[in-house]
């Protein structure tokens, strides 16, 4: 107990100097606080010793915390001003944004007067997503450095800063000095991560495949953004960050799937292995570690037999991790382990015992083979959540209302699916050869967790904004659960058995329910997989919302498929095939490069990486682009077959459906690279889609003047609805019924413009940024529209 005392009174210095700014007078009112508070619990003599203790330590903790203030690191002189040449080396694993890379760099040198000299301090690189620097690159770059901005609900600028960043950098010059300037070890372990999680992705499409990285390796930048919105909504965030909380999660249902084996305590050990190893494959920085310490001091409790001690020995870690480092209490993330790991010792048992009376009015309901799972996720989610609000709603400005009975159906897939996307991972390393029939072990829980996550997000009031909310509430809020604690605690818990001459109940009367519901779930997921698939005997083309960028899916009456280029992005082009393509055949006939620009060539090397690609169809255009070379080396290293474009050349799709390609054939350096674009036109019966790529007014003349055939049912605008393009005389000439715009939201360059939209006044305007995914089939007498998002009609237009 006293060391308890002693390390609550520790923390207490800490929090008050932290969010305070080592005010005086607020140390003075914590150590006030904590001597009344002590002195009503146990009012004796001896209890003003210790009361003398805590309040010491609370000051040498106040000093202990101004002594580790950072300070401005000398690069950041650099901020706002000319542009400055810096050697640097990436000092963390790049985090990849829906348009953009970012990197964190520790500057090594900066050349001045004539020289290079030694220079220090840490910055925020965003570059494009070509080429790519790895962990333990040595980087030459010269570009303009900036102070990182402050937002009015988020310090942007604080929150880098006390990472170690004073400076950010968008898209300098950077050229590679040398590799493998990084930690040994912690290189080693993000080598073992990346060829796990290629694996993965060669047996899993998006977005399972990147939830799954994500949950094995804490990986969450490349959940796609709206994947990641219905995740806060629903408060599983959790499953993809590593948390203390998700450290017990994993090492409870270790024990629990273990103990059936060996005893608990045994099963606990073994637990606490795991926590280990996962903690070192998940990469080892800070976070990471600190988390795993939360939550494996809970697992050592029970391995130890020394439950009651739990809370004492972790308030004992964090009073120690933050005397080691007392700027952590303001990372969000040992916050919220710190929280969730206390909530789990303190609340679990209590809510426990609660259900569990509640569950024992009902017989066959408490031995019903599941019950005793659900019961655990549903007290510890509930448990995390009570302890966590107030620092998700302080830091993130809203609160999920879900997240208890979401978590009941999430976590149990959660560790299923860290299971077999291992399992599945690991495999296809192993197997040579196709290993696509793992994806029928990996991908129906990943399936079904976002199935999940998204069906919860999409209720009503789901999660609440909560706005204005600050340490003072927390404060209240905490001072009330700690009273609750309390007065728990000094309640004994009641231990339910059943009397010797009770009858057992027949939980096997539930058995058949519980089987009747696995088979109509599997029916359902057959159903959802033949629902997904193309009608037979139409053309379909999917306009991919891919961003600012564009991708087209075409899908034939006989099963062919073509896709036209693969927007900005490997992430973005992924995750939409994954939306379109079943999860267990990921064979493209054909990917035709309208042109080599960024935003249609960067998630072609993805796609040709990940996807079986069986030839591609280009024209002769040339680049000389980090994203370029991408794409050749992707095709080397594939040995996929280039088929040279020209004019007049067709594809088959059976059924009278046809692509052919009625663009002039380019030269090798044209003048343009947009006007180089290929234009194909797809016809079926009397139903046609002009595919225009990139193309301006001249391009859109020449095609004009050559008397090719342009009338058509449905235009892809050009050039992303730019005013260079889709001009009077070209929209006249194709007359189309439906125009589609591939576009991203609020992009910088201002795209459609406002003209262009002018001139395609009574057509049926769709677009990617509105609409998302935009999928139009044909019969070739109908036409038929669904959309991502705001469905204008399903109905046939003849």
């Amino acid at each position: 107990m006293i060391a308890a005392f002693l390390a609550i009174a520790w923390l207490l210095g800490i929090a008050s100097a932290s969010f305070t700014g080592a005010d005086t007078a607020a140390s003075l009112a914590a150590a006030g606080l904590l001597a009344v508070v002590s002195f009503a619990v146990r009012p004796r003599w001896t209890t003003l010793v210790l009361i003398a203790a805590g309040c010491a330590l609370m000051f040498i903790a106040t000093w202990r915390y101004e002594s580790t203030i950072p300070e401005t690191s000398p690069i950041a002189r650099f901020n706002d001003g000319e542009s400055v040449h810096l050697r640097a080396i990436v000092s963390a694993e790049p985090d990849d944004r829906s348009s953009s890379r970012l990197y964190r760099l520790e500057v090594q040198e900066s050349y001045s007067k004539g020289g290079w000299r030694p220079d220090s301090g840490g910055l925020l690189m965003r570059t494009a997503f070509f080429p790519k620097y790895e962990y333990g690159d040595l980087l030459e770059m010269r570009g303009k450095l900036e102070t990182p901005p402050s937002f009015d609900d988020f310090n942007y600028r604080d929150y880098l800063f006390r990472r170690g960043i004073d400076s950010i950098s968008s898209y300098p010059k950077v050229r590679v000095l040398d590799h493998e300037r990084g930690n040994r070890l912690r290189s080693t372990l993000i080598d073992v991560r990346t060829t796990l999680s290629v694996a993965l992705s060669d047996v899993l499409p998006d977005p399972e495949a990147t939830l799954a990285t994500g949950i094995l390796f804490g990986a969450r930048s490349n959940i796609p953004r709206d994947l990641n919105e219905d995740m806060q909504a629903t408060g599983t965030s959790h499953l993809v960050a590593v948390s203390g909380q998700n450290v017990v999660l994993v090492a409870a249902f270790v024990i629990a799937a273990l103990a059936w084996v060996i005893n608990r305590r045994r099963a606990a050990w073994m637990a606490l292995a795991a926590v280990i190893v996962y903690a070192l494959l998940v990469g080892g920085q800070p976070s990471v570690v600190r988390a795993a310490i939360m939550g494996g001091l809970y697992v050592l409790a029970i391995a130890l037999g020394r439950q009651n001690t739990a809370a004492v020995t972790v308030a004992l870690a964090a009073g120690v991790m933050t005397a080691l480092d007392p700027q952590v209490v303001h990372d969000v993330s040992f916050q919220l382990s710190f929280a969730a790991t206390l909530g789990l010792i303190l609340l679990t048992p209590r809510l426990a015992a609660a259900f569990q009376e509640l569950i024992s009015r009902s017989p066959s309901v408490a031995e019903f083979p599941f019950t005793k799972m659900l019961l655990d996720v549903a007290t510890m989610t509930l448990a995390a959540t009570i302890f966590t609000i107030p620092i998700i709603a302080i830091n993130f400005h809203r609160v999920s209302l879900v997240a208890p009975v979401a978590n009941l159906f999430a976590v149990p897939a959660f560790i299923i699916v860290a299971l077999t996307s291992g399992l599945a991972a690991v495999a296809a390393l192993a197997l040579p050869g196709d290993a696509m029939f793992l994806s029928w072990l990996a991908w129906p829980p990943a399936a079904y967790l976002i199935a999940v996550i998204r069906l919860f997000s999409s209720l009503p009031i789901a999660a609440v904004e909560l706005r204005g909310i600050h340490v003072g509430h927390a404060i209240a809020y905490y001072t009330v659960i700690a009273a609750a604690v309390f007065w728990l605690s000094r309640r004994p818990l009641q231990q339910l058995e059943r009397p010797p001459d009770a009858p057992r109940p027949r939980p096997l009367r539930l058995v058949p329910a519980a089987g009747l519901a696995l088979l109509v779930l599997l029916a359902c997921t057959l159903l959802l997989l033949a629902a997904s698939a193309p009608t037979h005997g139409r053309l379909t083309v999917t306009f991919l919302d891919v961003g600012q960028g564009e991708a087209i899916l075409i899908e034939g009456p006989a099963g062919h498929r073509v896709l036209i280029d693969g927007g900005p992005s490997g992430e973005a082009i992924t995750s939409a095939l994954g939306r379109h393509l079943p999860f267990d055949d990921r064979c493209l006939d054909l990917v035709i490069l309208t042109h080599p620009q960024l935003d249609h060539i960067g998630g072609l090397p993805t796609v040709v990486n990940e996807y079986s690609v069986r030839r591609i169809l280009s024209g002769p255009s040339q680049i000389d682009s980090a994203a370029y070379t991408a794409w050749s080396d992707a095709l080397r290293l594939n040995n996929v077959p280039l088929v040279p474009a020209e004019r007049g050349q067709t594809v088959d799709f059976g059924d009278g459906a046809r692509l052919q390609v009625i663009s002039e054939t380019p030269s090798a350096d044209p003048a343009s690279l947009n006007d180089a674009s290929l234009v194909v036109r797809l016809t079926m019966g009397g139903v046609s889609l002009l595919l225009t790529g990139d193309i301006s007014a001249g391009a859109e003349s020449a095609l004009v003047r050559s008397g090719v055939d342009l009338k058509t049912t449905v235009l892809k605008v050009a050039h992303h609805g730019s005013l260079t393009s889709t001009s009077p005389d070209f929209v006249a000439r194709t007359d189309p019924l439906v125009d589609v715009i591939s576009v991203g939201a609020n992009n910088r360059y201002g795209h459609p413009s406002d003209e262009v939209i002018a001139r395609l006044a009574g057509d049926a305007v769709l677009r990617t940024d509105r609409q998302g995914d935009i999928t139009i089939s044909t019969d070739g007498r109908h036409l038929w529209l669904e959309t991502q998002r705001d469905t204008p009609s399903t109905d046939a237009v003849d």
